[in-house]
């Protein structure tokens, strides 16, 4: 598989920064925590795989960082979920130019898009870009907090397994990550994570409480993790939310991104077997 385009717009290129993540993320995790939820992560060649089948959703259970240019057994990344995933892991594949090959294999060995797959977003920071005005009213951001909090907010957003709590807590003072936490009038209400390797950062881990979302959250979290990245010496930004079903319509965590300079790179498609 080839393509001609610029090797610098490939989801490979894009995504590795979110593969170096993923991967220290899963070694965070103590072996009981391994044990208890069937967690492993590798990178076959060049595609990373992930499963965590005691957390039965595509981001614990997928395969990423692919397009016509992968240089990795497919087959073989694909033997890998079934024997190790969650049944209904993903293959996510960007739905562009760059994996017509690849989105041909899938569907030759029963796999679809299913749902409306995920906007992947990037920013490139210029040396003249000023750093973005923290504006959000009553909204405080704390950098590195107790770890506890942090574990407890990742958890209370996302509806995660308690037993994760301690898990996400090791990531607060952990090499390559700095986490946040968003406070409002001193209660913690939401909480994100930044991983910096080289020039390229990804953002990840947004979540707020149920109670206080549509209050500028994410867009404060978003803000502090710019400036983070930019005094860590990062020049390309990545991310990925939820999509809309279509690409014009609204959805917050995407118009967040986008109201704060981010752009879709391209849409990023989970493609599942039909069971």
């Amino acid at each position: 598989m080839h393509t001609e385009l610029s090797p610098a717009s490939l989801p490979s290129t894009i995504e590795r920064v979110e593969r170096d993540a993923w991967m220290d993320l899963y070694a965070a995790a103590a072996g009981s925590t391994h044990e208890l939820f069937g967690l492993q992560a590798t990178v076959l060649q060049t595609i990373p795989v992930l499963a965590g089948p005691g957390i039965p959703i595509s981001e614990f259970n997928r395969a990423f960082m692919l397009d016509d240019s992968a240089s990795g057994d497919l087959d073989e990344a694909l033997r890998w979920l079934n024997r190790h995933a969650s049944p209904d892991f993903a293959l996510q594949i960007a739905a562009n130019g760059t994996t017509r090959d690849l989105q041909n294999w899938a569907v030759e060995r029963g796999y679809s898009p299913s749902g409306n797959g995920w906007s992947k977003l990037v920013k490139v920071l210029a040396s003249n870009d000023s750093a973005p005005e923290m504006d959000g009213a009553g909204i405080d951001i704390i950098t590195n907090p107790e770890s506890a909090d942090y574990g407890d907010l990742v958890v209370d957003s996302f509806g995660l397994p308690d037993e994760t709590r301690q898990w996400f807590s090791a990531l607060v003072g952990r090499p390559g990550w700095t986490v946040f936490v968003a406070l409002l009038n001193g209660a913690p209400i939401g909480s994100a994570a930044l991983f910096v390797k080289g020039q390229w950062a990804w953002f990840g881990i947004d979540g707020t409480l149920e109670h206080a979302r549509r209050l500028g959250v994410q867009s404060m979290l978003i803000k502090a993790r710019i400036r983070a990245a930019r005094s860590q010496g990062a020049r390309y930004l990545t991310a990925e939310t939820g999509r809309p079903e279509q690409a014009y319509e609204k959805h917050t965590s995407r118009d967040n991104y986008l109201r704060n300079g981010f752009s879709e790179a391209y849409h990023r498609s989970n493609f599942k077997r039909s069971f």
